[in-house]
């Protein structure tokens, strides 16, 4: 089991470097640690254990830490959102294709922008292009179209998604045309176009939709079953059945191993076998649960090589180390997390259900007959419970839909899919070479392709086969925590558990003392990591299409400059910024009253105490500015009117300096709030920050011409990039070093507007729509910009 450990250590260290953005200043310390610990207590097996297993986190950091993306002018994600481009690639991948588009991913190596000007570039871009004219791997493509950034939805980021892919840009309804083909890997190309042909065999021999579910059982291409059959399969919980998972892999090793030990003999058969298994791996696509199972697979052909059995927990902890050691963010992939969760229930839960079953049998019938009804149930009822156990909490947090249907329709499809991948990959194997002895046993594959999906329509119209259930993050780890302990106390046997009993509740003031001690330890573990660092931390946070900066100061005073427009995105963005026990701030600024600044700005005056607010009165028909000024009226803070001359010292050397609007408001109409908001100007010593709110072009001038725009070193663009506003005499004034951009991404008002991108083509730009997160941290001479993504 030391393998098993050494995993959960190892991605728990990967786990925790994307949480809590570790540092890898406490890489070294922790394997320092490890070190010492072995030295001075080698004798001690638990604590070798244990210092091997903090050395497997820090080795786990490390390598999500070295995965982290970094950019330059040669990267292609550098150019997303600069409008109309010609981009030549070669596809890399094999290609995507749905109803009605195609993805490829495409290898980047030129690109012409706007304007004529060419770059070599490197990177991968996700092309969604026409279905027609086909295009395949190896293809070297000239695409043209608008080069953007993944989008992130309501419920799902698909920028996330692609990045952990290793894809940064986007091209939507792309125009593709053809240079040459097969110009990527040669061993690909023809593994791919005899993939084609198998799917075009499968095509001719059986009808629809038959033949495109026995294209994603045998091939993993399920894009052509129909949406309402994929539907019925989600709501009766057996998509697992199309998805390339370890039954496939199980038995396709037993095929190879098989053939190859009569035509090569044992001791070579098990490098064909093997090679058989990673061929077809990439023949399926590769996805994370095929490349699991293909592990899984041929560690199981060496352990039978060996002579040795293979042990399921070390296998999977293998598989998982191996994985992740070679792409980091397969940990967040919701295919993985479901197959190693599948596996873990089998290996953990199945057995004793069937000791269970039987016993129950044994109760009500014979001895013979009750193990006979457990050979028919087993694999179709109690594998298929053993795995929901593990994974129901996750397709929950995923997925958000409950079937309770599952086990009867499991129960009655799983005993024919061994039956449909025999017969079907035979009738494939035929009509590879003799189209009609294929479409001959075609046939037989057909009833129990048939079967299947008419039992699946069948029980997914039965009432509530599918509800509604959608569990929180902290929802599906109680869950697992309770389930771990559950197992846990579940293995002991009787006497074991009067034992631990007995222990529990003796010197229980002691164990309760230490368990006080851990949790402050760990509490001032996340207290330490809040200390503030002499510096000044400008934070311009994610909130979608709005505005909203935290700052912390050198000594750990903290402002905040708006809010954006959701309450519950400004005050999670705060409990990530702010002290887990902290509920002051010191300042709060309100730019000016429009409801993507004030929104987020309700829950802090109802959650928090806040000593200073500044901001600009005026008369706006807005029921959630009506509701803030009446918070603030109870808050008891005190308030500065916004207005040009107010100097705020913030912290020793550090001011913020109110620059507009004037004692008269600038207008009135529309555009008269974004013209009035409060511009504010953060000086620390030779480093600066302009805040100009949402300001437009009219009083941009006019700061200008009355001189009121020095030189600053980082500049956020107004009014989320607008076209209205950072005109070119504005940005000359300022003359920013860094820009940044707190902009919603794929939002409707087109910000930031082409225009202004191409204004700031020069300067380092930032923006929150791509990279989350934007931090300015500055000692008053150096300014270091770090991203959240």
């Amino acid at each position: 089991m030391t393998l098993v450990y050494l995993a959960i250590a190892w991605l728990a260290g990967i786990s925790l470097a994307k949480t809590i953005n570790l540092p890898w200043q406490v890489l070294p310390v922790l394997s320092l640690a490890a070190f010492l610990g072995c030295l001075l207590y080698w004798d001690s097996q638990r604590v070798r254990l244990g210092a091997s297993c903090t050395l497997m986190l820090a080795l786990g950091a490390g390598r999500f830490l070295l995965a982290a993306p970094h950019f330059d002018e040669t990267s292609l994600v550098t150019y997303n959102n600069s409008g109309w481009v010609t981009l030549e690639g070669v596809v890399v991948r094999e290609p995507d294709e749905r109803e009605y588009y195609t993805n490829l991913c495409v290898r980047a190596e030129r690109l012409r922008l706007p304007g004529g000007i060419e770059q070599e570039v490197e990177g991968l871009a996700m092309v969604k292009a026409d279905c027609y004219p086909q295009r395949h791997y190896g293809d070297r493509i000239l695409v043209e179209g608008l080069l953007e950034t993944p989008p992130v939805f309501e419920e799902f980021s698909y920028r996330d998604y692609l990045a952990r892919q290793g894809i940064h840009s986007l091209i939507r309804r792309a125009q593709v045309a053809l240079l040459a083909e097969n110009q990527a890997s040669p061993i690909l190309y023809h593994l791919f176009a005899f993939k084609r042909y198998a799917q075009s065999t499968i095509a001719s021999i059986l009808p629809e939709p038959q033949a495109s579910l026995l294209t994603g059982i045998l091939l993993g291409v399920e894009t052509g079953i129909p949406a309402d059959l994929m539907d019925d399969f989600s709501a009766t919980g057996t998509t697992h059945i199309i998805v390339i998972s370890g039954f496939n892999i199980t038995i396709i090793a037993g095929i190879f191993a098989g053939l190859t030990e009569r035509l090569f003999g044992k001791r070579r058969a098990v490098w064909v076998a093997i090679a058989g298994v990673a061929v077809y791996t990439v023949f399926v696509g590769a996805s994370a649960a095929v490349v699991r199972a293909a592990l899984m697979g041929i560690l199981y052909l060496w352990g039978r090589h060996l002579g040795r059995a293979a042990f399921t927990p070390v296998s999977l902890a293998a598989a998982a180390i191996g994985m992740t050691a070679l792409n980091p963010y397969t940990l967040w992939d919701v295919g993985f997390q479901l197959s190693f969760a599948a596996t873990v229930g089998l290996v953990l839960y199945a057995e004793p259900l069937e000791r269970g079953a039987k016993r129950i049998l044994a109760q009500v019938t014979s001895a013979e007959l009750a193990q006979r009804i457990l050979g028919l149930i087993s694999e179709a009822l109690l594998m298929t419970l053993a795995a929901q156990i593990v994974t129901i909490s996750l397709l929950l947090g995923c997925f958000g839909r409950l079937s309770l249907i599952t086990l009867v329709t499991n129960l009655l499809i799983l005993p024919v899919q061994s039956y449909v991948m025999i017969f079907g990959g035979i009738a494939t194997l035929l009509g590879l070479i003799v189209r009609p002895l294929g479409q001959v046993v075609g046939w037989v594959a057909w009833v129990f392709l048939t079967y299947t999906i008419e039992v699946v329509r069948l029980t997914a119209r039965v009432p509530f086969a599918s509800v509604p259930v959608r569990m929180e993050g902290w929802m599906v780890w109680g869950y697992y925590m309770l389930l771990g302990g559950f197992t846990w106390w579940l293995v002991q046997d009787k006497e074991r558990r009067r034992e631990l009993w007995s222990k529990f509740s003796s010197r229980l003031e002691a164990k309760v003392l230490a368990g006080a001690a851990i949790i402050l330890l760990v509490l001032a573990f996340f207290a330490w990591q809040r200390l503030p660092d002499g510096r000044l931390h400008v934070v311009f946070l994610d909130v979608g299409q709005g505005d909203a900066i935290f700052i912390q100061t050198p000594s750990g005073r903290q402002v905040l400059v708006d809010g954006g427009p959701s309450e519950s995105v400004l005050v999670s963005q705060l409990g990530r910024q702010m002290p887990f026990w902290d509920r002051t701030l010191d300042v709060m600024v309100l730019t000016h009253p429009d409801s993507d600044h004030v929104t987020g700005l309700v829950p802090v005056l109802e959650r928090y105490q806040v000593d200073t607010v500044i901001f600009r009165e005026m008369e706006v028909a807005s029921e959630v500015y009506e509701y803030w000024l009446q918070l603030l009226g109870a808050e008891g803070a005190t308030v500065y009117q916004g207005e040009a001359g107010l100097r705020l010292t913030l912290d020793e050397g550090l001011e913020m300096v109110v620059l507009h609007p004037g004692v008269e408001l600038a207008g009135e109409g529309e555009g008269s709030t974004n013209n009035n908001s409060v511009v504010t100007r953060l000086i620390y010593g030779q480093v600066s920050v302009l805040l100009p709110g949402d300001i437009e072009m009219e009083v941009e001038r006019q700061l200008v011409a009355d001189g009121a725009t020095p030189a600053s070193t980082v500049l956020k663009a107004a009014h989320h990039g607008s076209c209205s506003s950072t005109t070119q005499e504005f940005l000359d004034a300022v003359d920013p070093e860094v820009v940044v951009i707190s902009v919603g991404a794929d939002n409707h008002f087109g910000h930031p507007c082409a225009e202004v991108v191409e204004r700031l083509d020069g300067f380092p730009v930032y923006r929150t729509d791509e990279q989350g997160a934007v931090e300015i941290i500055t000692d008053g001479t150096r300014v270091w910009v770090e991203t959240e993504r």
